[in-house]
Parts: structure tokens; sequence; C-alpha cells
């Protein structure tokens, strides 16, 4: 896999005084990571975005330094301002390649599921990622999910129907679906619909309106 390089500089400027670096083009960050003291350093916001985009949070990053040795990180959080979609300060993690880490990795689910092709079917996706657990080189950057096999409603993948290199310990519960394929809601409304309209159906049965003959032989009390 071909490495990922980000080339990035000490950082003095820290607090709201980072607005000015924004605006000439450069992002803020943090590395932090065991054993090790928070350091603040920045980069060049267009050559950052183009490595988050290519590593997201699965894959190693070379971090070069002139000042220090280089250092292996993933990629902990991208904060984005909410209205404009800038980037706002990113956290680094940094690892041993010795040492295990605990990591999302997305699911991509490929091909068409038989059950697609009908109208009172819908497939559910439960989950997008599943947490795992192996050194940092070990880290798949997605898991692909073979679905074309689901055909009915019940049909489902779990968690541990799936299988990953020996190496890779799953630490997302075994039991919680990837996917699944159940009845169309508007059958299941429909239904609702008819046993309720049975249920007042039968309630006014059992207790039928006052007669106005009923009404004038009451007394007032």
């Amino acid at each position: 896999m071909e490495a990922i390089i980000q080339e990035i500089e000490n950082r003095t400027i820290t607090g709201k005084k980072v607005k000015s670096l924004r605006r000439e083009g450069i992002t803020p960050a943090n590395i932090y990571g065991h054993g090790i003291e928070s350091h603040s350093i920045q980069a060049e916001t267009a050559t950052l975005k183009k490595t988050i985009a290519h590593a997201g949070g699965t894959q190693l990053i070379t971090l070069k330094n002139p000042a220090e040795e280089d250092r292996q990180v993933l990629i902990k959080r991208a904060q984005k301002d909410p209205l404009t979609g800038e980037l706002l300060h990113v956290d680094f993690h940094q690892v041993s390649l010795k040492d295990k880490v605990k990591v999302a990795v997305p699911l991509i689910f490929k091909g068409e599921t038989r059950a697609s092709r009908r109208n009172d079917l819908v497939v559910l996706e439960n989950l997008n990622s599943i947490e795992v657990e192996c050194l940092p080189t070990e880290i798949p950057e997605n898991i692909t999910i073979d679905i074309s096999e689901l055909a009915e409603a019940g049909d489902r993948l779990l968690v541990s129907d799936l299988i990953l290199d020996e190496e890779i310990t799953v630490l997302t519960n075994p039991d919680d679906m990837l996917i699944s394929v159940s009845q169309a809601r508007a059958e299941v409304e429909e239904g609702e619909e008819e046993a309720a309209e049975a249920e007042v159906t039968e309630a006014g049965a059992e207790e039928p309106a006052t007669t106005p003959e009923e009404q004038s032989e009451e007394k007032p009390e």
C-alpha cells in the first residue's frame, strides 16, 4: 500500500488566535497518544484535506516535520464548520507499530440483493462500520460484504458472519446485524389499520349510543 505522507510544522499560535492561521490557508492540529505529551502542530489546509480524504480513520499517515523525527499517526477527529464545511482542526493519534489499536472500519455492501427487486420487501443497512483491534499495519481500509444472496424477509447477515484475517480481532457484538431484509412498512401499517377498525366496530357494538327517547327519560338531579 502506498505510504501517506503529510508535511507539518510545530505550532506556537494557540487559542482564538488560530483564526489567523485559517485565513492564511493553514489548519491547526494536535498530536497525542499513550505515553506522549500533546503536541501542537499545523499543516497546509489544501494538502491536509487530500490526506484526510485518502486516509480516512483507518490508514496510517507519516507526519514529516523538519524539526523532529517522523511520526506514525491515525486521524482521530477532523473538525469542520457545520455551515461552511471549512476544516477547523485535526486530532492525530500517534501509534506504535508494535502495539495493537482499536479502530472503526467502514463497511461496504457489494452487489444487489434479490430482495431489493421486490416491492413488498425492504433492505435495511443496520451498521456502517465495526470496531476491530489489530496492529496499525494490519488495519483494513474497509470491509467488503457480498449481499447478493439476501432474498426473503428474515434474511440477514450478522457480525459473526464476517471472515477476516486472523490477525484482526472483531470487538463489535457478534450478534449485531449488519444488514437485514424485512416486510415493507406499508403492508404492516395496512394490517394495523384493519385491526384498529375491527376494534372500533366491536366497541361500538358493545356500547350503543343513547337514543333521544332515552335521554328524555333521564331526570335531572
